[in-house]
């Protein structure tokens, strides 16, 4: 506790300071990423190293990540995908990059293990909560009023109950590691206290929404330092999209009340990785806070890599844009 006071304390003195590194001064630097094998996972492992390399952090200071898996196949994936493949004695084999670390816990019942995951970790991105995502079906003869494809929303229903448990787990987990001072959760929008039933509805359901809000629930008691990042429904478009950023869902009951198509808000994995990012630098300004995310409604995914998108993105001040979003809405 004391170590958490006296961290708080150089925050509020210097947070300029503390805004420029990934991790707290004289602390270790690993960022340990839950379900990193996942789409998301992986964009962020690679987002949070090259926002760090590309700020001219000093190489000393570069963050490390730990990417915590569940099984050596996920493990394998991850090197693949990140460090690239070479031959070796005749065969494939990942090349290693000395920034990565992956650790693989099977049994969330082993709690050694899981605990073990997290030890010497700075920070953490929680992203096991199974999350809906948005599902196109592309042609000429689909378009909707929005201008887009039709599309569904799909719940991992198989992995859903084990993913909620995981992240339970992975919570209790991370609030006895002395070294952890920052966690953000990826959430869902459809969460808030009052959000009507079609709201809750479009994104998935009570079936896509318990095992979040009861992560979340664990989160706000485990003493952790923490931000709450509520999403949209999730794309596999590309990013650099201009964002929105609200709170108690009201993004989402904005969206349903504007349209006929019933569609929820949506963002790509790759701006979800990109804001998770942006709070793990800034995470003193939006500490203990629950924050809606998701692409700006002037833009769909007509506009994904557009000249006008891609501007207005790189103009966006993103601390700003969230400032404005929590104590606005």
């Amino acid at each position: 506790v004391r170590d958490r006071a006296t961290a708080a304390a150089i925050v509020a003195l210097c947070p300029a300071a503390v805004a420029l590194s990934l991790t707290p001064p004289g602390n270790n630097k690993i960022v340990a990423i839950t379900h990193a094998a996942g789409r998301m996972g992986k964009a962020l492992a690679l987002q949070i190293r090259e926002d760090a390399v590309l700020s001219g952090m000093p190489s000393e200071e570069l963050p490390n990540i730990r990417a915590i898996v569940r099984s050596e196949s996920e493990a394998m994936s991850v090197k693949c995908d990140l460090g690239g493949m070479k031959m070796e004695g005749g065969n494939m084999a990942p090349i290693a990059i000395d920034w990565l670390e992956t650790v693989v816990v099977e049994d969330i019942e082993n709690e050694e293990a899981l605990r073990s995951a997290f030890e010497g970790s700075g920070s953490a991105i929680l992203c096991d909560a199974s999350h809906n995502e948005i599902v196109w079906s592309d042609g000429d003869d689909t378009e909707n009023q929005d201008g887009e494809g039709m599309c569904s929303i799909s719940v991992p229903m198989r992995e859903n109950n084990d993913l909620s448990k995981r992240l339970l787990a992975e919570i209790d987990a991370a609030s006895s590691c002395p070294s952890l001072r920052r966690v953000i959760l990826r959430s869902s929008m459809g969460l808030s206290s009052r959000v009507s039933k079609e709201a809750a509805e479009a994104m998935g359901g009570e079936a896509a929404l318990a095992g979040p809000r009861e992560a979340e629930k664990a989160l706000k008691s485990s003493g952790l330092e923490y931000t709450i990042l509520r999403l949209g429904a999730l794309t596999d478009d590309g990013g650099n999209m201009p964002l929105i950023f609200g709170v108690n869902d009201a993004i989402l009951e904005k969206r349903l009340d504007s349209t006929t198509s019933r569609r929820p808000p949506i963002l790509s994995r790759a701006d979800a990785a990109r804001v998770c990012t942006f709070l793990l630098r800034e995470t003193s300004a939006f500490k203990g806070l629950t924050i809606d995310c998701a692409w700006h409604p002037k833009f769909g995914r007509s506009s994904v890599g557009s000249e006008e998108a891609v501007n207005a993105a790189g103009r966006q001040d993103l601390k700003k844009a969230i400032q404005n979003g929590v104590f606005v809405w």
